[in-house]
């Protein structure tokens, strides 16, 4: 019953006898780092806020404003409305700007 209740370690976990090379990092990435150390060292990435701040206010608040200004002629009803447009640039530039961010945190 006990060996049942202990968790199976797997050969090289933690550092043992077996240990892989990358078992340090792994230990090191996940849980050694105290939050405060974590908080101080990650920067601010002012341009990503900006870009997505003012995708967000330009493309998304601001196309029912457009709507209202445009007037309804320009857009006939078998072509996209310019909400529409909109809609299209958010969802073209947004992956954009994720991948953006993610190459900030590798």
């Amino acid at each position: 019953m006990e060996a049942a209740a202990r968790r199976r370690q797997h050969p090289g976990a933690a550092g043992g006898p077996g240990a892989q090379p990358g078992a340090s990092f792994l230990q090191a990435r996940h849980g050694s780092v105290n939050a405060d150390e974590a908080a101080g060292t990650a920067p601010f990435h002012l341009d990503l806020w900006f870009y997505f701040t003012l995708q967000n206010w330009v493309l998304d608040f601001g196309r029912p404003i457009a709507m209202l200004v445009f007037p309804l002629e320009w857009f006939p009803l078998n072509k996209p409305s310019v909400g529409d447009y909109f809609h299209m640039a958010y969802n073209v530039i947004t992956p954009f700007l994720l991948l953006k961010w993610l190459f900030y945190c590798l």
